[in-house]
């Protein structure tokens, strides 16, 4: 009987030892809660490669956000606001290499669809098979984490466009969260590169292409767009010539006015670079773009004065290519060595009012 008591007395030690080991995954609030986790060192590969959550769909980069080890918790903080409505995963590998996974969801609001995408650029409906980037433009800020869920390039036959994109975990937002940079992979545009000659350029002169935006995308309140957006266009030759501003067309308004100062140029520039590296020296104003990113216009705040003035552009200004003022995107070296280094300082026109 006393071996019995004993027999009985360990397997419940045993039970309540393996009791005291039961991990949970738990959403509070904001966080992603690892409860009943032993705290250990910091990993050398981060607190990610033991506990990392992402978006429920596939191949979903894991979330960013910091960590903070509790007295018996593991706490996430993701760097931004979870929407609503959305299925999370939570996983979680312990240090005796068991695994934890969890499916939490967020509670769905009836929100009002309000944000829309305003402009894609280009604007262009014909770009060099060698474009860089695009920018979505949205009419509010929007949920971060989930734009590679809902962009997707399309071919002329309907096919997605496999790694067309740098799909980068760190999305390239603007500071309000309403632009969105979009780069095309560079290792298949520069030429001589593995992923170039093995996959190609993902455009290719005389295809069309549709650049296509979900409107199951969620804005920051954690609603969807009011549409979906396509963006048709063709792929046009390659273009590897840096943009050069004496071609550039300089129309001067008359003193007294506040007309804009226009500028034409010989092909269509960045448009989100045109904006903060385009500039009148000394002189305030607003700037406006047109004709397919190919015109800027600049009002000033007060009117024009007779006399001369600076046009001030940064050598990093781009064209669609990437093409900075002072050197191609895409360079042989062994052609052409001194174009390969990195752009500096500014190029300045005058011109002058009347």
């Amino acid at each position: 009987m006393q071996l019995i008591r004993n027999i009985l007395w360990a397997a419940a030690l045993a039970m309540s030892s393996l009791a005291a080991q039961t991990v949970s995954i738990q959403l509070d609030g904001t966080d992603f809660r690892l409860v009943g986790w032993k705290p250990v060192p910091e990993p050398a590969e981060g607190w990610q490669s033991l506990f990392r959550v992402h978006v429920d769909t596939p191949d979903a980069p894991a979330m960013l956000g910091t960590y903070t080890p509790e007295p018996g918790a593991l706490l996430f903080h993701p760097r931004f606001p979870l929407a609503d409505g959305m299925t999370y995963v939570a996983e979680a590998t312990l240090t005796d290499g068991r695994k934890a996974t969890a499916i939490l969801h967020t509670a769905a609001r009836d929100l009002k669809a309000e944000t829309r995408v305003e402009h894609i650029y280009p604007t262009a409906d014909t770009l060099p098979a060698n474009i860089l980037k695009l920018y979505i433009q949205f009419s509010a800020p929007m949920s971060k984490g989930e734009a590679w869920q809902h962009i997707r390039l399309l071919d002329d036959q309907g096919k997605t466009v496999p790694l067309a994109f740098l799909e980068i975990d760190q999305e390239l937002w603007d500071a309000a969260g309403r632009r969105l940079t979009v780069l095309f992979d560079p290792g298949r545009i520069k030429r001589g590169l593995v992923p170039t000659n093995e996959m190609g350029s993902p455009v290719t002169e005389g295809r069309r292409y549709t650049l296509v935006v979900d409107k199951t995308w969620h804005d920051a309140r954690g609603a969807v767009l009011v549409e979906g957006v396509e963006k048709k266009f063709v792929g046009a030759p390659s273009d590897r010539t840096p943009p050069a501003p004496k071609l550039w067309k300089i129309t001067a308004p008359q003193a007294g006015t506040t007309n804009p100062l226009v500028i034409r140029f010989p092909k269509p520039m960045d448009a989100a670079l045109l904006e903060r590296m385009l500039e009148v020296e000394n002189i305030e104003g607003t700037i406006t773009l047109a004709d397919q990113e190919r015109e800027w216009r600049f009002t000033p705040v007060t009117p024009w004065r007779s006399g001369t003035y600076h046009l001030i552009a940064n050598n990093l200004l781009e064209d669609i290519s990437g093409n900075h003022l002072d050197r191609a995107f895409d360079v042989d070296l062994a052609a052409a060595p001194r174009q390969a280094a990195t752009s500096t300082g500014n190029t300045t026109q005058t011109f002058t009012i009347h």
